[in-house]
């Protein structure tokens, strides 16, 4: 935790030295640093508040970071790759390019060319 001091300052009130509302520069000073102090309370608070958003952060963090996503990859294997004839392309795990692939699809493979001009270009083969 943060730990924040306050301004440690005293005022005593002195008898004005002239007669009108006008205030010495004493009691201006006195008012700034009860002002400071003001605004050092403040701050407390608003520490603690973002101490607590960042420990609530990682507690989001840490549930992105558990979460399963297996069930998607059936569904989509047993129900939408079944009924749609598609092929659905993204990043593994690792991070390489990736294509999901119907099962309905099994005599298709996909590859790249490996050399020339179309080298890298997306390949499909059907047996």
């Amino acid at each position: 935790m943060h730990e924040m001091r306050i301004f440690r300052f005293w005022c005593q009130k002195v008898l004005p030295l002239v007669y009108d509302e006008s205030l010495s520069y004493y009691e201006v000073l006195c008012k700034v640093v009860e002002y400071i102090n003001k605004l050092i309370e403040t701050d407390k608070g608003i520490i603690d508040e973002v101490d607590e958003l960042k420990s609530e952060m990682k507690e989001v963090q840490k549930w992105i970071d558990d979460f399963d996503t297996t069930f998607i990859e059936n569904i989509v294997n047993e129900y939408i790759a079944k009924a749609v004839k598609a092929v659905w392309f993204g990043l593994s795990e690792s991070g390489h390019f990736m294509a999901v692939v119907p099962s309905a699809w099994s005599g298709i493979t996909f590859g790249t060319i490996q050399e020339g001009d179309l080298y890298g270009h997306l390949t499909l083969e059907y047996e």
